[in-house]
């Protein structure tokens, strides 16, 4: 994957916040409207890249419609896993959500891997 294609997948980056769907979700105190920053730190993706996502039912969904597959969960916890596909990229996303806000980390595989932080903050 070249850097000129990761502004594509990156938005999936906030999107996904989180890992595999359960077979019943279920109300979650992180449920709501959130924005999040994502920085590159190492590889030769560039940004920050700032989205809105979505959680319901501890499920993280993207606020802008950008085409890519995530699948993820927020955990009741606020611990966040997921993975985002676009193409043959792959991206993967870990860390927590705590009261407001988050943060955690990110990272591309592929031809040419990249990672970085992100944070994000509720906003509704």
């Amino acid at each position: 994957m070249t850097s000129s294609r990761f502004p594509i997948l990156l938005p999936a980056v906030c999107l996904v916040l989180a890992g595999p769907a359960s077979a019943a979700p279920s109300a979650n105190r992180f449920d709501g409207a959130w924005s999040v920053v994502a920085t590159a730190e190492t590889g030769t993706c560039t940004g920050p890249y700032r989205y809105p996502i979505v959680i319901r039912d501890g499920v993280v969904d993207d606020a802008g419609g950008n085409g890519v597959d995530a699948s993820g969960r927020a955990g009741a916890d606020g611990r966040i896993t997921g993975t985002i596909r676009s193409g043959l990229a792959s991206v993967s996303v870990t860390g927590r959500l705590r009261g407001a806000a988050g943060q955690g980390r990110w990272s591309l595989a592929g031809i040419s891997p990249c990672a970085g932080r992100w944070t994000a903050r509720r906003t509704g």
